[in-house]
Order: C-alpha cells, then structure tokens, then sequence
C-alpha cells in the first residue's frame, strides 16, 4: 500500500476554483431584517473570483489549519483509518514554510508527530523516531520549491478549470461567498490525473500508469470567500477514489477541512540553526 502514498498526497494539495456569470443565491442563513439585506451582494462568480485572485496573488503570508480524515482499503480486511491535524506557516515570496503534523493511524494511542521546514535552504524533516532531522537532496528540493511557487499562483489552473463552470453552485450569507463543486465522471477525473502529474516532482511520475487506473467515484469542493477582504477563509475537499496497480486496488475516501488564518501577520520563515547544523541529507 506503500506505493500509493505519495501520489495521493499530491492529490490532496489539488484545489479547485472556477468563474461563472451567476449571481450569489442566499444561504437561508441570513436573518430577514434590514441589515442582512444591505449584505446580500450582486457580484457574479466570475467577479468574485477575480477578485478573490487578485487578492491572494497579493498576500505575503498566511497560516492553515487542517483535519485531514483518510480511509484506505486495499481488501475488507485490509482496511486503514488514519486522521491527522497540520498547521502551516506559509510565507509567499521568497516561498517558505513551517509544518508541524500529528498523524494517528487505527485505534491505537499512539500518534506520530513531526515537523518540516521548507525555504531556499532546502526541505528539512523531522524524524520522531530518531529525535533528529533529515533534509532533502538539492535536486528535490529545487522541484518542491518550483511546485509550491506554483500552488500560491492559481492562474494556471483556472484556465483548466472554466470547462467545469456549470458544475458550480455560487451562494453566499452576510460574510462570506460559498462556492461549491460536488462532481463525478470522467471529465473531472482526468483534470486531477492531468493536474496531479503536472505538478508532481520527476520521481513521483515515473510510474504515470497508476494514474491511468485511477478512478474518481465522487469528489466535493467547498469555498468560503470572505465579502471584506476575498481571502480564502475555509476549503472543505472530499474525495472517494480508487487507484489500481499491479493487480492491486486500492479505495480511498478522503475528508479534508482547512481553515486559513493570519493574513499577511509573518514576513519570514526562520529555520533553526540547529536544523542547518546537524540535518543529514536523505537518500533516495
């Protein structure tokens, strides 16, 4: 089951905007007075993403909160169930951040924790088991430096999107719009295989035969915009999907909700320098 990990891992950092021309409906949400009515907004999808865009081209630093809840099973009896909690400091330009994630696997007690820094330094990871950390080879490094570059600029990934425009529902309520994308079939199918192997580093496409058996049975989007700012607030991603290699199938349903937070509060990542000092590079 191994084999799967990573590229699934990539498949999680997917994340799906699109524009349209309808108007916001109301949630129901709003109170029936005057001033939830001086909220309700006229803006279309397309100029709430454009708005959304710019700002977000335009922050310099902001911090996620995620739960990430995962079922893998590759038989009945062979049933994985792993939840995990990450928080994130992200500084956009130059790209750095700062990690820390505590995975639980099972029903056991025990969690696994670890942290990672990423910067023009290089990748470095803690290893728990060991108390030390290890850091990436340069070669890594640099294609984890040019994927997160393009993961803070969403352009590109929108022209691929319009397509999917009429998947769209657009509402909103008295502060935030709520864009929602809840799909299956084989168009949205192969946009995540396409995208997932774009965006991936060279030795985690050396096998693009997984992503050919790869088969999406449901994936839901939600987008929370904020009516003030049009920063991203919250993004709940869920996806059932199956992936099929060497006579081998494994199903997934993943449940991920992030909240982002301190908008341009932090201007730099600082790794330790016990860190720089004492990390030995990985071997892979």
């Amino acid at each position: 089951m191994k084999k799967f990990m990573k590229p699934l891992v990539t498949l999680f950092l997917v994340f799906l905007l699109a524009a349209c021309s309808q108007t916001a409906t109301p949630t129901g949400n709003n109170e029936e007075d005057s001033s939830s009515k001086e909220k309700k907004s006229e803006l279309t999808l397309e100029q709430v993403f454009e708005k959304s865009l710019q700002a977000s081209e335009e922050l310099q630093s902001f911090s996620i909160d995620m739960e990430l809840n995962q079922e893998i099973a590759a038989a009945p009896e062979e049933t994985m169930k792993i939840q995990s909690t990450i928080t994130m400091d992200v500084v956009t330009e130059p790209m750095a951040f700062y990690q820390k994630m505590n995975m639980t696997i099972g029903s056991t007690p025990e969690s696994f924790a670890t942290e990672a820094y990423f910067s023009k330094d290089g990748m470095f990871i803690s290893d728990p088991t060991t108390n030390t950390w290890m850091k990436f080879p340069s070669d890594m490094s640099d294609q984890l430096l040019q994927l997160s570059n393009q993961q803070t600029n969403p352009a590109e990934e929108l022209k691929n999107l319009k397509e999917y425009v009429n998947d769209f529902s657009f509402e909103q309520d008295n502060e935030l719009y709520i864009l929602t994308l809840q799909a299956s079939g084989e168009n949205l199918s192969e946009f995540i295989k396409e995208a997932a192997l774009e965006g991936m580093p060279a030795e985690l496409t050396a096998d693009p035969a997984i992503f050919d058996s790869m088969k999406i049975n449901e994936a839901k989007f939600v987008y929370h915009i904020d009516k003030e700012t049009f920063y991203p607030v919250k993004t709940d991603v869920y996806m059932d999907m199956e992936i099929s290699a060497e006579g081998e199938t494994v199903h997934m349903i993943q449940d991920m909700k992030g909240t982002y937070k301190n908008f341009n509060k932090a201007t730099t990542i600082t790794i330790p320098k016990e860190v720089l000092e004492t990390a030995t590079e990985m071997e892979m």
